[in-house]
């Protein structure tokens, strides 16, 4: 006899997926401002630009700018003349040495067991891609999605490629993930830290507010949304 309700779990379109933000969520801190800070010390950017980062980023954690395109233009310079090898290699050790230490332990056991029990993971950031991407490799994650940057001949030209990954847009590239794989939303989970990704919350079944800003958790208590600190 066969068992329908089996195959429809076994199914491609049955498969559900995990969808975490990577700063404040999976990372404690920003990691574009540890980016900087780290390629400052390796001597790969002058002290102007050092300033100017942590101007911005001070000015965005008192909410008076927002994560603009144009700051992940700005962002971008960071890996200007940089072939993707090269860009990779630099990603892996700048995530031993400095995103490793500052994993959010209760997210990354969440990923974990979303992973042992067959869902599908994707890091979704507004962080640059080189740096999404080198830790989806640490974590042996396969689907990730990030603030692309323009390519020339194997070499980044320090552009943006496209918007970058942040509130709406970052919801609609969920939903493009979605309706790909054929998922059902209501069975599909999603983890994040700030208010602007209220939007990619609520496309899912299973929205968990990882040591949220005031604004997420207000949001979160209100809608009965789990908390996790």
């Amino acid at each position: 006899m066969i068992d329908s309700a089996a195959m429809e779990r076994n199914a491609p379109n049955s498969a559900a997926i995990a969808f975490f933000d990577l700063d404040g969520t999976l990372v404690v801190g920003q990691t574009q401002r540890l980016l900087v800070s780290y390629m400052r010390r390796e001597g790969m950017v002058g002290v102007g630009f050092l300033f100017a980062v942590g101007l911005w980023f001070a000015a965005y954690r008192l909410g008076l700018v927002r994560a603009t395109d144009g700051a992940r233009e700005r962002a971008a310079g960071l890996m200007r003349g940089r072939s993707v090898e090269e860009a990779a290699a630099l990603m892996d050790t700048f995530t031993s040495e400095q995103l490793v230490p500052r994993l959010h332990g209760g997210a990354v056991t969440a990923l974990r067991a979303h992973q042992e029990q067959g869902d599908e993971v994707v890091i979704m950031s507004a962080a640059l891609m080189p740096v999404v991407e080198g830790l989806a490799r640490h974590l042996r994650v396969g689907s990730c999605e990030g603030t692309r940057l323009a390519v020339r001949d194997g070499v980044f030209t320090g552009a943006v490629s496209g918007r970058a990954l942040y509130g709406p847009e970052k919801a609609r590239a969920a939903r493009r993930i979605l309706q790909e794989r054929g998922a059902d939303a209501a069975s599909c989970s999603a983890y994040a830290d700030h208010e602007t990704d209220v939007e990619l919350l609520e496309l899912v079944g299973h929205a968990v507010a990882v040591n949220p800003r005031r604004g997420l958790a207000a949001v979160a208590e209100e809608r009965g949304w789990q908390i996790m600190l």
